[in-house]
């Protein structure tokens, strides 16, 4: 008989499953948040440059880089060269400026500068100095050698290099005016001797707009000498201007006729004074702008008034001025300054160009849309547009506003305008006002007039030429 016992079943044993306590979330999510800000920030750190000066001028950490006067960065450290041969100022630039490292990039310090020519940088006699900066367009860099001074406004733009041959210098520097009939023109770039020592060499550049002006017969001189003639009538004194007498000055003749034009790097002699034959030369000469095409010409609108009277029971005079583009058979502008309007009295609508009055005549006006031309004797000394630098433009193409010849012409890109039923409308954001009303609009493409601005209260648009 077996007596084995019986083997008791297993017992399950229950147990609750271990909960992660929420307390462990809390640690995880301020370390997640604390990569977060920390990968912010750096971020909006910015790129980190190096800015090699000849001299700090007083320039500290914690002072700005601007561009445009606009705070783009901060200068974080400034300490001195091995070798003591120079400072080197580390700037971090703020993230939308960025794009400023770049080579091409010129940086020098603002520091207050008293001249004949004006004061630069007074911001600084009070405050703190700092770094400018105009920005290039090439390849990323982050280290870069800084200029000594501001640069010549004339360098930074497009032009016409030529070298001048002087036996002397005279009190010519860099920044000394090229002007024509006292008008500026360009600028005098650099002043050395030249590489066998026998002459110096003065590198000049005209502005692209005047470089018509340079051709091979055309003359250079020093200005900014001191003449005095003393006799027994009395003293006169002959003086260029102020400013050439310290800063030295070059003046520039162009002979009559039209004479080949020369290229960059041509050579031409510099003379002590000028021959009393240069001074006398009168010729014209086409003249453009630095945003058109080389050699190609500006146009030049003629101010102008519509009046006429108007009224029942109490007539008045009534004007509307704008602008008129002369052409060889009259003018060309808005049909509104050209065409009688509607209530004037009879025989009283005159138009006012070019120190002229003309009454209006039907017979002799063509109306051309938003447009019209008028016949109409202009003087002899306003140059007409040639009817071959006209067309009419398919669509909206970058171009130049030209109006007043004081003032720059306006540089209008074909994004900024919208084609409609009327013409094109220019963005709202420019802000024409009625003083732009008839202005001139030439393609910078090829320099052709296109057509005119039409500027009716807050609205401006491009009517194109027929």
């Amino acid at each position: 008989m077996s007596t084995d016992v019986p083997t008791p079943p297993p017992v399950a044993r229950v147990e609750e499953p271990r909960r992660l306590s929420l307390l462990w979330f809390v640690p995880l999510l301020a370390l997640v948040l604390a990569g977060v800000l920390g990968w912010q920030a750096w971020g909006r750190r910015g790129t980190t440059i190096t800015v090699q000066l000849d001299d700090g001028h007083g320039l500290e950490a914690g002072d700005t880089l601007r561009h445009r006067g606009i705070v783009v960065g901060e200068v974080t450290d400034v300490r001195l060269l091995e070798g003591l041969g120079g400072v080197v100022a580390e700037v971090r630039l703020q993230p939308q400026a960025d794009d400023m490292a770049r080579v091409g990039s010129r940086f020098w310090v603002v520091r207050p500068e008293l001249g004949l020519e004006g004061v630069a940088g007074l911001d600084t006699l009070v405050g703190a100095h700092y770094l400018a900066v105009l920005p290039g367009d090439g390849a990323p860099q982050r280290h870069f050698v800084g200029l000594p001074g501001a640069p010549i406004a004339d360098a930074l733009l497009p032009g016409l290099d030529v070298v001048l041959e002087s036996p002397t210098r005279g009190n010519l520097r860099a920044g000394s005016p090229v002007t024509y009939r006292r008008m500026h023109v360009g600028s005098v770039l650099s002043v050395a001797l030249a590489s066998d020592g026998r002459t110096v060499e003065v590198a000049a550049r005209v502005r692209q707009e005047f470089a018509s002006l340079v051709q091979e017969g055309t003359r250079f001189w020093q200005t900014g000498g001191l003449e005095v003639d003393a006799g027994l009538s009395g003293m006169r004194v002959k003086l260029e201007s102020l400013e050439a007498l310290l800063t030295g000055g070059i003046a520039l003749a162009c002979p009559p006729g039209q004479q080949p034009a020369v290229r960059t790097g041509h050579r031409f002699a510099l003379a002590t004074e000028p021959n009393d034959e240069w001074l006398a030369w009168d010729p014209a000469v086409s003249l453009g702008h630095s945003l058109l095409p080389e050699g190609a010409p500006l146009v030049r609108p003629e101010r102008a008034a519509l009046v006429w009277t108007a009224g029942r029971l109490f007539s008045g005079e009534e004007r509307r001025e704008g602008w008129l583009v002369p052409v060889p058979s009259g003018v060309l502008g808005p049909a509104d300054m050209l065409v009688t309007p509607d209530g004037a009295h009879a025989d009283s609508t005159f138009l006012e160009v070019a120190g002229g009055r003309f009454a209006a005549d039907p017979s002799h006006t063509t109306i051309l849309g938003d447009l019209a031309r008028v016949d109409v004797s202009l003087p002899s000394e306003v140059t007409p547009w040639p009817p071959e630098r006209e067309r009419r433009p398919e669509a909206p193409e970058d171009c130049l506003v030209v109006a007043d010849p004081g003032q720059p012409p306006l540089s209008l890109a074909a994004g900024r305008l919208r084609v409609t039923d009327q013409g094109w409308d220019v963005d709202s954001a420019l802000a024409l006002d009625q003083r732009w009303h008839g202005a001139a609009v030439q393609a910078r493409g090829d320099g052709a007039l296109i057509g005119v601005l039409l500027v009716d209260g807050d609205h401006a648009r491009v009517a194109p030429l027929p």
